[in-house]
């Protein structure tokens, strides 16, 4: 025997009771994969807190901050000679990045060869570099002064850095 008012029952309760649960788990599940996905993605900045070579640490930060020395080229450690290699750990998980500057006029830099160079003091003996010129939306070393003796280009997005000795 079947009883209407009872299936009636069953659903004006259990059907928001399901829908509310799915919509969470959708948001639950989502906002997890865009929080790790946007943690670390082709474009973002990071800020390599330690270039050790068995021991690299970054954190993710925003581009436009003077901390955040590296940009994310992309994903892997297959990466064109003039981009930095990083192993290592970035929002608490093991990462292999290629790297492109995203120094900081102003700012010094220890040269670590393929490894992403290490902000430091002026003033410190490690110190290999000195940004003495960031232009950014060009891409062209005529743009730096005499004061410069190297320089670095990147492509996307175009920035020219233009360096001298501390």
């Amino acid at each position: 025997m079947i009883f209407p008012e009872k299936r009636l029952l069953a659903r004006i309760v259990l059907g928001p009771v399901a829908a509310m649960a799915l919509v969470g788990a959708v948001v639950s599940c989502s906002s997890a994969d865009a929080t790790s996905a946007d943690a670390v993605a082709a474009g973002s900045c990071v800020e390599v807190s330690d270039n050790a070579a068995d021991a690299m640490k970054a954190t993710v930060g925003d581009c436009s901050a003077a901390t955040s020395n590296y940009r994310i080229v992309k994903l892997g450690a297959d990466c064109a000679a003039d981009n930095a290699v990083f192993n290592g750990t970035v929002a608490d998980a093991k990462n292999a990045l290629c790297l492109a500057p995203n120094f900081a006029e102003g700012n010094c830099y220890a040269d670590a060869g393929k490894r992403p160079a290490k902000a430091v003091a002026c003033t410190a003996p490690e110190a290999s570099f000195k940004v003495v010129k960031r232009i950014d939306g060009e891409t062209d070393e005529l743009l730096c002064g005499a004061d410069a003796t190297q320089f670095r280009t990147v492509p996307d997005p175009k920035t020219t850095f233009c360096m001298a000795k501390p």
